[in-house]
């Protein structure tokens, strides 16, 4: 794939421009850059999904796969083998080979061929065979004639994985195939992925998952592309080299300009007065002589343009923020436990669970997708009632909640609103102080919290869990769809908070930061204490 002069903009903003590179064999790149950089907009325009305005993608004969997000609803009554074969497109070479096996001629012998060729291509022979292997690897159990419209939003992630590693396609383009998955299911695939021949581009938040994969690093920043061609790891370690070097460059010129500038002054000064010191010894006589040239009118104008001569490279140095936060230290107990617990549905139940949460523990729940994770932690908010037992909360408990759903959200809120509503005597000194530690500028305070970034949200939900004192922690799948900055936040955030942590996450860097204290599997019930 050549990829010359692309330039892509929605609604008169350019997302992409000029966007020039090659794919060549084995490369298997990673797409990184902060969310809005056009990073899927590349992903589309190269798959053909939207329109570039300009430029050249040539492709030598290669076919491009590209992951779906979803599965349409008109595709609910069909079985999931019926679904993959469509999205594979084995039914219509299965029904042509029919159609011809059972007229066979002279005539139609080539076409024959031909549409043999491309189901032998697919191994179309053994395709349930390979499709039961790709699904088992991806830990999905449900059985092929299940219908679609019946799979959580999980499974259906699996479905669409399935397809396109089924197809016969040269070059793979992956548009976040980690989400939602379980982290042995991601193990798998990024076996798969690594042991595969196809080129690929791939944009992922997983920073392992990328590691294990890719040879090459595309940044998107302001509609351009810069390639790195390392392994992820060496791109970040790049990255902080460059920070570095730029760094020293802006201080050494900041330092350079200020020395000048004071050098200026001073010699405006003794220009306008004359030197008055009186000479009592040699060194004065020295210092005196030194000023009257320094004095001299030509001189003060030459450091004035050397003054001018000195630009100071833009730079942006990264704030560090300081993580505090005031726990509620009023008495109560800050224990949580499930007391023979049964959460679910009337067509779904999870196994009985019983468990204490001692304050600041660290509860990480696992279990394979549909297995009731998020329905657990709904029945511990009070969001759906339990099918049998007891939710215990301690009266000292002060539970914070941040799920995907709430970074994604498109509350229509300002900053100030969404972090006040609801709240009696507001401290606004107080708000101001959070906003600030967690850089937030005070003028920023009017924008609505949905045109705000991902990172930005991330932000403003810390604000939130410390203004309300929280001391215990709730949080699913926090991690998905965020860019790495953001990501890099929330691991920070479960890194130093001290009080009780309930946490879903299928983000490997982030549950071994989060280094729990115990493993609650909502499938099987099982307890993992840590030793």
């Amino acid at each position: 794939m050549i990829v010359s002069n692309l330039k892509v903009s929605i609604k008169s903003n350019i997302i992409l421009d000029d966007i020039s590179f090659v794919l060549n064999n084995n490369d298997k790149v990673g797409l990184v850059g902060v969310n809005g950089s056009g990073k899927s907009t590349l992903l589309k325009t190269l798959s053909g999904t939207i329109n570039k305005d300009s430029g050249i993608i040539k492709l030598n004969n290669e076919i491009i796969g590209y992951l779906k997000q979803e599965i349409s609803h008109e595709f609910d009554e069909y079985s999931i083998l019926d679904y993959i074969k469509y999205e594979v497109g084995i039914d219509k070479l299965e029904n042509k080979l029919h159609e011809l096996e059972s007229n066979l001629t002279d005539e139609n012998m080539e076409e024959y061929s031909t549409i043999l060729n491309e189901f032998l291509a697919i191994e179309g022979y053994s395709f349930e065979d390979n499709l039961k292997s790709i699904l088992s690897g991806l830990l999905f159990d449900k059985t092929l004639d299940s219908k679609i419209e019946t799979l959580s939003g999980g499974e259906k992630i699996k479905i669409l994985l399935a397809s396109l590693l089924l197809r016969n396609d040269d070059i793979l383009l992956l548009d976040e195939p980690t989400n939602n998955l379980d982290i042995e299911a991601i193990k798998w695939l990024e076996n798969y992925l690594k042991n595969s021949s196809k080129k690929m581009i791939i944009v992922s938040h997983d920073e392992v998952f990328l590691d294990k994969i890719i040879n090459k690093v595309f940044e998107l920043n302001n509609g351009k592309i810069k390639e790195y061609n390392m392994k992820y790891c060496q791109y970040l370690e790049e990255l902080e080299s460059e920070y570095n070097r730029r760094y020293t460059e802006y201080t050494k010129a900041k330092e350079e300009k200020d020395n000048l500038k004071k050098q200026v002054e001073q010699a405006s000064i003794w220009l306008n007065k004359g030197v008055s010191k009186k000479a009592h010894n040699d060194n004065d006589k020295i210092a005196n002589n030194f000023a009257k040239e320094r004095t001299n009118s030509s001189n003060v104008s030459k450091l004035k343009r050397n003054l001018n001569n000195i630009e100071i490279p833009e730079f942006e140095e990264k704030k560090k923020i300081n993580f505090s936060f005031n726990f509620d230290d009023s008495k109560g107990n800050k224990d949580i436990i499930f007391n023979e617990l049964i959460c679910g549905y009337k067509t779904f139940t999870t196994p009985i669970i019983s468990l204490s949460i001692p304050f600041g523990t660290k509860l990480e729940i696992i279990g394979s997708n549909g297995s009731g994770k998020t329905t657990l932690l709904k029945t511990l908010l009070g969001q759906i009632e339990p099918i049998n037992g007891k939710v215990i909360i301690g009266s000292g408990v002060k539970i914070g909640y941040i799920s995907q759903d709430t970074l994604g959200s498109d509350i229509d809120d300002t900053i100030l609103e969404y972090l006040t509503k609801n709240r009696e005597d507001v401290n606004m000194s107080f708000v101001f102080i959070l906003l600030d530690k967690f850089n937030i500028n005070y003028d920023d305070k009017d924008k609505l919290y949905k045109n705000l970034s991902p990172g930005q949200r991330t932000r403003v939900n810390l604000v939130k869990i410390a203004l309300e004192k929280t001391n215990v922690l709730v949080l699913d799948e926090v991690t998905n769809h965020l860019d790495k900055e953001a990501i890099d936040l929330i691991c920070e955030l479960v890194s130093v908070f001290k009080g009780t942590i309930i946490s879903i996450s299928h983000n490997r860097k982030y549950n071994e930061i989060l280094e729990s204290d115990i493993k609650l599997d909502i499938k099987t019930g099982e307890i993992e204490y840590k030793n």
